[in-house]
């Protein structure tokens, strides 16, 4: 189902993709957002107007006076300018939040819009980058604030006699696609496709991989997480991927080159995560990936390897219910963290039953945060680090929530504040990010 909204979804706001400034409100005076001065770089509440794949996105900009004002009340019910795309919006912003770029993940082409003030934005640039990457469908990954990878993987059943699928199978080729964006320009400077360093064992048995997401720079090398997929070549189609392992695709930044892999059998699982980010390098510079199929847990990754000596920090068998982190996390520093987390005795990803888990790993400990709300995370992409506390919107399906203020300090349940209200402004829309 769809958002009706009273304005944003008018014809002006919907043919207004030119390079000029415009809003989607029939009032640009709504009091959502206040033009008040602020210490602080802007910041962006997001929504989804469903749960599903094929939600419009919308934006509003905000103060951190106002995220952290307990009588402020943002809402998206006739407020708020409309992300296109062709399904939900793969949103980043600048350093200084003062630009928002946009994957459009269905139609092929990433934007870049300048922040104007309160639903204000303005579309300063749009590139089609479907000749490169060879599909409407890539994902992306901000790299910093001068670039970004855009990254797709493709896919091929190779038989003996390639006209003929009966004949017997010999492999599943898939085929790794990366382009590099520069962001001041948004065109792509390099971009480089290779196959996939596959395991013949794997390779013989119809495992494949059919993604890879969320990557992280390290010592001049791009570190990829990976997601599997099993073909069974007596049916021709795919059947239950069993994980005896967690693995990486590694190449070198930026020229995109030297594909090798990194592997564990630590650990069982996807790294590729959702829309969020999987993996973090902390201030000593060592990467902490997330396992985001099978147990919920996290590996380090040190020195070109997953650390043996690390192991595996077993978040699920800390909180005393079967659970899955489907999605990514986010790191504040100093070795804490907060996960998203499915707990799947109530429910698959498509339930209600999230919570967020403040993590520690470096003592591996984690704690349920105290949240009274019905959450539902499969989509949130972003939450935001402001004076070293963790902001989140957060919000019941359809419903209302508040800007959760996590204190990383403190190893309580109910070591956070809550700030600005937040209204969805229909039946089935959900905040999926402060960025």
């Amino acid at each position: 189902m769809k958002i009706n909204f009273r304005s944003i979804l008018s014809i002006a706001c919907l043919s207004a993709l030119s390079l000029s400034t415009f809003s989607c409100s029939e009032d640009d005076t709504a009091s959502a957002t206040s033009s008040e001065t602020s210490d602080y770089r802007p910041y962006h509440l997001v929504i989804g107007s469903s749960p599903t794949g094929e939600s419009e996105t919308y934006a509003q900009g905000a103060t951190v006076e106002e995220l952290n004002d307990p009588n402020k009340t943002f809402t998206f019910n006739g407020y708020g300018q409309e992300i296109p795309s062709t399904r939900t919006a793969r949103l980043y912003t600048s350093n200084d939040g003062e630009t928002v770029y946009n994957l459009n993940y269905g139609g092929g082409d990433i934007a870049k819009y300048d922040f104007i003030g309160g639903q204000t934005y303005n579309l300063q640039l749009t590139t089609d980058v479907q000749a490169v990457m060879g599909t409407a469908y890539p994902r992306w990954t901000k790299i910093d604030d001068n670039y970004a990878m855009i990254h797709n993987v493709t896919t091929e059943h190779i038989y003996e006699d390639p006209e003929d699928e009966t004949s017997p199978y010999i492999k599943t080729v898939a085929t790794v696609t990366l382009a590099r964006v520069e962001l001041s320009s948004m065109t792509v400077v390099e971009n480089n496709s290779f196959e996939y360093p596959y395991n013949e064992a794997e390779s013989n048995a119809g495992i494949y991989t059919f993604r890879i997401d969320a990557p992280v720079i390290t010592d001049g090398k791009l570190y990829y997480g990976v997601a599997k997929s099993f073909y069974d070549a007596l049916t021709g189609e795919n059947g239950d991927m069993v994980y005896d392992h967690v693995e990486t695709l590694v190449v070198d930044y930026p020229s995109l080159e030297n594909e090798t892999i990194i592997s564990s059998t630590l650990a069982q699982g996807s790294t590729n995560g959702y829309r969020t980010p999987v993996a973090h390098k902390d201030e000593i510079g060592d990467t902490y990936q997330l396992v985001t199929s099978g147990d919920v847990s996290i590996m380090k990754i040190s020195n070109g390897a997953y650390d043996e000596a690390y192991g595996k920090f077993d978040i699920q068998a800390l909180l005393g219910h079967n659970a899955e982190a489907n999605t990514g996390w986010f790191y504040v520093g100093n070795g804490i963290g907060y996960v998203p987390v499915l707990n799947t005795d109530e429910g698959d990803s498509e339930s209600s039953n999230w919570d967020v888990v403040r993590v520690d790993i470096y003592n591996k400990t984690a704690v349920t945060m105290n949240i009274p709300l019905d959450l539902w995370l499969r989509q949130y992409q972003w939450a935001s680090v402001i004076d070293g506390k963790l902001y989140m919107a957060l919000a019941s399906l359809g419903g209302e929530g508040k800007v959760y203020i996590f204190d990383p300090s403190s190893t309580s349940a109910d070591g956070y504040t809550t700030g600005a209200t937040l209204q969805t402004g229909t039946t089935d829309a959900s905040y999926i990010g402060l960025f």
